[in-house]
């Protein structure tokens, strides 16, 4: 098993076309359990100092089956909800 504190480290930005980039180990990719399809989420600190990468989950298809029976079982409890 991969210690995390072991994948902490310095890293350097690189260019990528007209873009920068951030390298992502063979480990921090095993560790995070990713691949070239996981989509992840940005957040910029307001000073400027820290960028974060957030992993977006996927949904499961019976989670958004049931989310989407509630929702249309109370479509007017959730108009009602919206206006508030």
């Amino acid at each position: 098993m991969i210690n995390p504190e072991n994948l902490n480290k310095e890293v350097k930005m690189f260019k990528n076309g007209n873009s920068y980039a951030f390298r992502i180990s063979k480990n921090d990719r095993e560790f995070l359990n990713v691949d070239e399809n996981t989509i992840f989420e940005k957040i910029i600190s307001p000073d400027g100092k820290e960028v974060t990468f957030k992993k977006i989950e996927k949904v499961r298809p019976e989670v958004l089956k049931m989310t989407n029976d509630f929702y249309d079982k109370n479509e007017e409890l959730m108009k009602r909800l919206a206006k508030l």
